[in-house]
């Protein structure tokens, strides 16, 4: 059995995830009818087909998938980033690897938004999980700016995300 440090750590994600959900504003874009357009979160329903969507392009949703750069877990999470929101090195574990996803997912959401001064869309969130910290800033958070290798895997996660 997991310590008290862990449950305690696991109820904050929660009730953080829950205070993101109540938090959600929505942001008008110019394109407005584009599949991009939408929030990142915007809801549980959406949450679930995000993480899901994240981890089929990623890994497959395979929990031992490990990546050419050491990446871990079905959501390909380095190790030294997984270190910043666990002590757990249960990379195999799909829920631990949720809850890390998770708080990394929130951090660079919250990262966009200082930035960008805009709510994130699926796709933008998938450049920022996908690339390097920090190149989709220098690239002006501007998706005719990166090269077609992201903007087509944004694209697939973006269609997964839809269905």
């Amino acid at each position: 059995m997991v310590g008290t440090n862990h449950n305690c750590n696991f109820a904050r994600s929660i009730i953080a995830a829950l205070a993101a959900l109540v938090n959600v504003v929505s942001v008008g874009c110019t394109r407005a009818n584009s599949v991009e357009a939408r929030p990142a979160v915007a809801s549980t329903e959406l949450d679930s087909k995000l993480f899901f969507a994240l981890g089929m392009i990623e890994s497959g949703n395979d929990d031992r998938g490990i990546g050419r750069a050491g990446e871990v877990s079905r959501y390909q999470i380095h190790p030294s980033v997984w270190k910043s929101y666990s002590t757990s090195t249960d990379y195999r574990n799909p829920e631990v690897s949720a809850r890390v996803a998770r708080h990394h997912w929130n951090y660079l959401t919250n990262y966009f938004r200082d930035y960008a001064g805009r709510e994130p869309t699926p796709f933008d969130m998938y450049v920022l999980w996908n690339t390097r910290f920090g190149h989709y800033a220098r690239k002006g958070f501007d998706p005719a700016r990166l090269s077609s290798i992201i903007r087509n895997r944004a694209h697939r996660f973006v269609n997964l995300v839809n269905r």
